[in-house]
């Protein structure tokens, strides 16, 4: 069972406004852990529909992750990169999950979010993005950093709360660094404490 970081929850009501972009570090045994913290607040308490990008888990694992904590993913679009490259991917039985066929096609992605998030701008949007190191793997870096750029500023003129999951220690200096630069805020639960 997952234990919420009602922290997060605090420092997004707090901190973040519709045009924020947050920089959300996590450490490779807590990633579910801090997802599951910042979406439960946007969906229940902020009341908002979004788009789920999944570069580094399918996005069957991700919801079936959120339901067992108890999280409603119906406001949810998910944009999944990963299942699609193996026999049965796409066959799933969410009707919440749109594909596309590499994490390599990051305009695919880009189009495939502003498509989604024009059908539903009535009830505030966030796009999550999981994760940075996931298409650091696929990507060049400098081509991976003009893309966040483009993604992060695309998102905050349009006013969607954007969040960029990243593994600190497995994104590239080059990315991380602009990731720095661009994003409004901060959310670092990257380095785990085990007592």
């Amino acid at each position: 069972m997952i234990e919420l970081d009602f922290g997060i929850a605090q420092q997004l009501a707090e901190e973040a406004s519709p045009s924020s972009a947050i920089q959300v570090r996590v450490g490779t045994s807590n990633s579910e852990l801090v997802i599951a913290s910042m979406l439960q607040p946007l969906i229940t308490e902020f009341g908002m529909r979004g788009v789920y990008i999944c570069a580094s888990r399918s996005a069957t694992e991700v919801i079936q992750t959120m339901e067992r904590v108890g999280i409603d993913t119906t406001g949810i679009q998910f944009i999944d990169s990963v299942s699609s490259g193996f026999i049965g991917g796409t066959e799933v039985p969410y009707p919440n999950i749109r594909f596309v066929d590499s994490p390599i096609m990051l305009e695919s992605i880009m189009l495939q979010t502003l498509y989604h998030l024009g059908e539903k701008s009535d009830t505030g949007n966030f796009v999550i993005l999981d994760s940075v190191n996931a298409l650091s793997i696929y990507n060049e870096e400098r081509m991976l950093a003009e893309y966040l750029h483009t993604f992060i500023n695309t998102f905050r003129a349009r006013e969607v709360l954007t969040g960029i999951i990243n593994v600190p220690d497995q994104t590239p200096p080059g990315v991380l660094a602009n990731l720095d630069l661009y994003c409004t805020d901060l959310i670092d639960r990257g380095q785990v404490v085990i007592h």
